[in-house]
């Protein structure tokens, strides 16, 4: 059967041969999946107790800490790594028995001997003053991806360190935005998504090699104003990554689906069918409360229990806040990730394998028409089933995302199961 296309996607050459990837053969972690309450506490810089704060680290539901830091204060010169910032965050999460989730920032923590070694720069104006790599540009690829290997070779066995964060050349080195102004424009630099998806897959082959037993996730921001570079990274990354990958999302509140529907969607779609999936409350709960939800922390930490998201960046204001002890003590998933919503729950088909690729096996009790929608409510394609029919329907028409299946018509018309199209 044959999804009747709307329109034909076009793919790039460069991005067809880019998103061609084998089925994922890298196993689960031995280890607990990441999950509860981590801190996101302030950076490892060699000043002070670093992210591991010993008033949170002592808080008994407090399950691990976020440690970040940055290149340049890792490898101040090319070859010379400076791994006590980290093996003293590692010492101190064991003192207290937490695992640690890693970040290391390349954006604006960028060292400058890349650029004396011919890397291009892009000097950012909004929302910061800063000067980053362009993120495509070979030279600091190969030097971010060196010290990516360097990074796995010093940790890649060691088990404190539960989540490591696949990280870029972005605005701030962290989350996956571009900067909004910059010293030559993007496209003056020759930005296109293309060639940002292709150094995106480039850096995740380098986190694959070098940490082979840890999981290993990402944030998602619309880059460019675009949020093709962010669902075919997350195509890439759960093909190649396979039950060791979970998406994240830095900028969590109530208003998801309204601020950043498309990769909300991401999220999940990731707790639905990967092992873990995490967030970042975009706020501190203590002095931002309204902006976080109406009902404050305590409404967007529910809002991601009941996505079933059950790994939670808590900042450690709001973890060192009394009035919150009750809420976070209390804090868990009752069960696993992988939670359908409600709208699945009761959908009356089925569709397998998913992720899937040229095609897609479609199981329903009921007759009926099916369209599929994009995450911008566009009609890619529609298919009939009669009663009880199971159908192979064609998808290789469609561009690598996230997609939405839906009976026209059917009882639950409104809700719709979500499809991940990899190639």
């Amino acid at each position: 059967m044959k999804v009747q296309p709307f329109h034909r996607w076009r793919v790039p050459f460069v991005l067809a041969v880019l998103l061609a990837a084998s089925q994922p053969t890298a196993a689960q972690p031995a280890y607990p999946v990441p999950s509860g309450i981590y801190c996101s506490c302030g950076p490892t810089t060699g000043r002070g107790h670093g992210s591991v704060d010993p008033s949170v680290a002592s808080k008994p539901f407090v399950a691990g800490i976020l440690v970040r830091t940055t290149w340049e204060l890792l490898e101040p010169a090319e070859g010379a790594y400076n791994w006590a910032l980290i093996d003293e965050q590692i010492t101190a999460a064991n003192y207290y028995g937490k695992k640690i989730a890693l970040g290391i920032g390349c954006g604006v923590g960028i060292p400058h001997w890349v650029f004396d070694a011919g890397a291009r720069m892009l000097v950012t104006s909004v929302p910061f003053v800063d000067t980053i790599a362009v993120p495509w540009d070979t030279i600091f690829l190969g030097k971010w991806t060196t010290m990516i290997e360097a990074l796995g070779q010093r940790y890649r066995g060691d088990t404190t360190i539960t989540l490591v964060y696949m990280t870029h050349s972005t605005a701030n080195g962290f989350e996956m935005q571009l900067p909004f102004a910059c010293t030559p424009s993007l496209a003056d630099a020759g930005y296109s998504d293309a060639l940002m998806i292709q150094s995106w897959s480039t850096v995740i082959d380098a986190f694959d090699h070098g940490f082979p037993n840890h999981y290993l996730t990402n944030d998602f921001h619309p880059v460019n104003g675009s949020d093709a570079v962010g669902e075919a990274v997350y195509a890439y990354a759960r093909s190649t990554l396979g039950e060791r990958y979970g998406a994240s999302g830095w900028w969590w509140t109530e208003k998801n689906r309204t601020v950043y529907p498309a990769q909300y969607e991401i999220l999940r779609n990731a707790a639905a069918n990967s092992v873990f999936c995490g967030i970042q409350m975009a706020v501190s709960g203590t002095r931002d409360s309204a902006r976080l939800a109406n009902g404050g922390l305590q409404t967007a930490l529910q809002i991601a229990r009941d996505d079933g998201i059950c790994y939670w960046e808590i900042w450690n204001e709001d973890i060192l806040n009394p009035k919150f002890d009750s809420l976070l003590a209390h804090a868990s998933c009752g069960g696993t990730t992988g939670l359908r919503t409600a709208e699945e729950a009761v959908e009356d088909f089925s569709l397998y394998p998913n992720p899937a690729r040229s095609t897609v096996s479609v199981s329903s009790d009921a007759r009926g028409t099916f369209e599929i929608r994009d995450m911008l409510g566009r009609i890619a394609g529609r298919f009939h089933l009669r009663n009880g029919q199971k159908g192979a329907v064609d998808i290789s028409g469609l561009r690598p995302g996230i997609y939405i299946v839906r009976r026209i018509g059917g009882a639950h018309a409104a809700g719709g199961r979500r499809l991940l199209v990899l190639k």
